[in-house]
């Protein structure tokens, strides 16, 4: 295995290690995955970093081992705060949990949309301004005591629940959140809004949608027991740390397993919203119905605002790159379902958009084809771009 730059990708090289989002978190290529020109764009569209690939397609892949103590070495070399008793400690309890199956499918979802209506049409961060600080509290609450206010989390999913489903539009709910200094808290509301949306076009009931909510905000509070110093790090985190990142999922069950009152359709939310189906995900490795519906939801939500969310030192990609890279995972790694009623309504809201086209360009989207809802056909003063046809030009949202 060697590492190399964005600039020398090539087709047909083979990824050794898997290419994760700027936090570290979010696994979009796996390991093994044979690179295409889509994969490159995507990669390219996402900035510099290390890339590491094996030198022939039968090399045996590199296992990284993960040890605390030389993490601790290197936090201290750095002079980072770091509580290693306590890692121990919470290594040590998911090492004993018995993950059981989870008990929800997919199939049995009817398809029949339910329409819930809000009042008013303000943005979310107006109308709901103290309920989105309260749970920014419960956040810090969790992180300085380790308690969870369930029933707070509950009754303020309750009040927003209305307007967070209302607007079809998923873009403009989105840019109604303010940026907050707390990606972590801001990234579960943003999950916790598009999976509500999802689980309504899906047919979901009111309790249903209360509760998908409820998950979409606690399903990476496992990341609270990641020391601040790899979760926060301005650069690309090491393999090593990496691994010791993927343990956020089991964090977050356990953490649940002890909130009194969270149904184990939250508690698998969180353990499954990283497993994919073709089973390379983590942490237990599961394949397709093995994954909790509620995780199946998530974990697009999860990859859609990741890429598209802008970092302090990063910019996100476009929401069509995106979309499109959920399209060309659909069956693979996310269920065709729930991206297929993600992209067709996000895709609704294309139209008429201003746009940036990847060779500099800038038009407007004039038509959207159902079956390739991620390649507009854009135009471009008298002149007419289908991105259908042209597939090496990729596409930005201006407005």
């Amino acid at each position: 295995m060697r590492k190399i730059d964005v600039n020398q990708l090539e087709e047909g090289m083979i990824l050794g290690a898997p290419i994760v989002d700027s936090e570290g978190v979010v696994e979009l290529l796996s390991r093994g995955t044979k690179l295409t020109k889509r994969h490159i764009a995507l990669i390219t569209q996402m900035g510099p970093m290390d890339i590491f690939i094996l030198e022939h397609e039968d090399e045996a892949f590199e296992e990284i081992e993960m040890n605390v103590e030389d993490l601790a070495q290197k936090a201290k070399a750095d002079g980072k705060a770091f509580d290693l008793e306590k890692l121990m400690k919470d290594l040590d309890e998911i090492d004993q949990h018995i993950y059981e199956p989870a008990q929800r499918s997919l199939v049995n979802a009817n398809m029949e949309v339910n329409i819930l209506t809000g009042e008013f049409d303000l943005p979310i961060d107006v109308r709901h301004e103290k309920t989105i600080e309260d749970n920014k509290k419960i956040f810090t609450q969790i992180q300085e005591d380790g308690v969870l206010d369930l029933n707070r989390i509950r009754k303020n999913v309750e009040k927003t629940l209305p307007d967070m489903v209302r607007n079809n539009d998923v873009l403009r709910r989105l840019n109604q959140l303010k940026n907050s200094d707390d990606y972590t808290f801001e990234h579960s509301m943003r999950v916790s809004i598009l999976a509500t949306m999802i689980g309504k076009w899906l047919g979901y009931s009111q309790e249903e949608l209360v509760e998908l909510g409820e998950a979409g905000l606690l399903f990476d509070i496992g990341k609270l027991n990641i020391p601040d110093f790899i979760l926060k790090k301005p650069t690309q985190v090491d393999l090593e740390e990496y691994e010791l990142i993927k343990k956020h999922a089991q964090f977050g069950y356990s953490i649940l397993l002890k909130t009194k009152g969270v149904s184990s359709n939250i508690k698998y939310a969180a353990l499954h919203h990283h497993e994919r189906m073709d089973g390379s995900g983590y942490p237990l490795r599961l394949r397709e119905n093995q994954i909790h519906d509620y995780a199946k939801i998530i974990m697009v939500c999860d990859v859609f605002d990741a890429m598209i969310t802008d970092k302090p030192y990063k910019k996100g990609i476009s929401p069509i790159l995106a979309a499109d890279y959920l399209s060309w995972s659909s069956g693979k790694l996310f269920d065709s379902k729930v991206c297929y009623i993600f992209i067709k309504k996000l895709s609704e809201y294309y139209l008429g958009k201003k746009v940036k086209l990847s060779n500099g360009q800038e038009g407007t989207i004039v038509f959207i084809d159902g079956n390739y809802p991620t390649r507009p056909l854009v135009r471009v003063g008298n002149d007419f771009i289908n991105l259908i046809k042209d597939r090496s030009i990729n596409v930005e949202i201006l407005e």
